[in-house]
């Protein structure tokens, strides 16, 4: 289990010869390097029956401003192995930023995460890789995981389904969203919109039910969400979930927030340990 007395307080002692430690992610995705940090615990940490740590692979939304850091230090402390990457054409790694670039470098990363040389190295135990992703982050996150047999489960803060504007009346929500990706390399709104439009039906999450029916799902939602509302962004996969009977851990926790959960950090971050443990119990 990871040791949630430290999510929000550091160890009296730290033994120098076990120190946590980061260092750099240069992970090369569908032949762009994708940067980020690899952050890793107390190597004195090693996971129950010394079996080895969880991972956590966390996803940056649309366009990447909001790092979650306070996520990552939390769970690094507590006893995880985490991943922060920037994806495709995104704060320095190489490559075009699409939607579909995004879901195919957390598909790569979640498997880089289970290969033997990474769990090996970082003494990560490979049944307990886990997709962590904020809105469009989340997207990722979801569409990733729902390929991957073996991932130990799904968190998906406020996700974002950019699916569930196209040709409608609230079109111009996406486009609105996608203005805000200058800092971005890609070949255009046009282009980035267009990948959408073309592979709606594959990533809608809705549609993604019966591939995540059965896997451990935790789901923060905000309500007063601007940016994902609940009905249009969550309910439609969240329903379908909460009628199927299922062993896997799935929740669904909603604060009175807006869409960066700002004013239920705190919370959150202990949810998400919560469900780690539960996950890995």
């Amino acid at each position: 289990m990871i040791n949630t007395n430290y999510l929000f307080e550091d160890p009296e002692e730290l033994n120098p010869f076990a120190l946590p430690d980061y260092s750099t992610l240069d992970f090369v995705s569908n032949g762009s390097h994708i940067y980020g940090e690899i952050m890793w615990p107390s190597s004195e940490v090693t996971g129950p029956k010394n079996q080895g740590r969880p991972c956590v692979i966390m996803l940056h939304g649309f366009p990447g401003t909001a790092r979650n850091d306070d996520i990552s230090h939390a769970l690094c402390r507590s006893g995880c192995v985490v991943l922060v990457p920037h994806h495709r054409g995104a704060w320095g790694s190489q490559g075009k930023y699409l939607i579909s670039n995004c879901i195919e470098d957390a598909y790569n990363l979640a498997e880089y995460a289970h290969s033997e040389s990474f769990t090996e190295k970082y003494n990560v135990n490979p049944n307990q890789i886990f997709l962590l992703g904020h809105s469009m982050g989340a997207n990722s996150s979801l569409n990733a995981g729902k390929k991957l047999d073996w991932i130990a489960g799904i968190i998906m803060l406020t996700p974002y389904d950019p699916t569930r504007y196209l040709n409608c009346a609230k079109e111009v929500y996406l486009r609105s969203l996608l203005e805000e990706g200058r800092i971005l390399h890609s070949d255009g709104i046009d282009v980035i919109y267009d990948d959408v439009l073309r592979r709606r039906e594959e990533i809608s999450h809705p549609n993604a039910f019966e591939e995540v029916k059965d896997k451990n799902i935790l789901v923060f939602a905000g309500k007063y969400d601007s940016v994902s509302p609940i009905e249009e962004m969550i309910l439609p996969l969240w329903n379908k979930l909460a009628t199927h009977k299922t062993s896997a851990v799935q929740k669904l926790v909603e604060y009175p927030t807006e869409h960066g959960l700002i004013g239920r950090r705190i919370s959150m971050i202990r949810e998400i340990a919560e469900f780690i443990n539960r996950v890995i119990a």
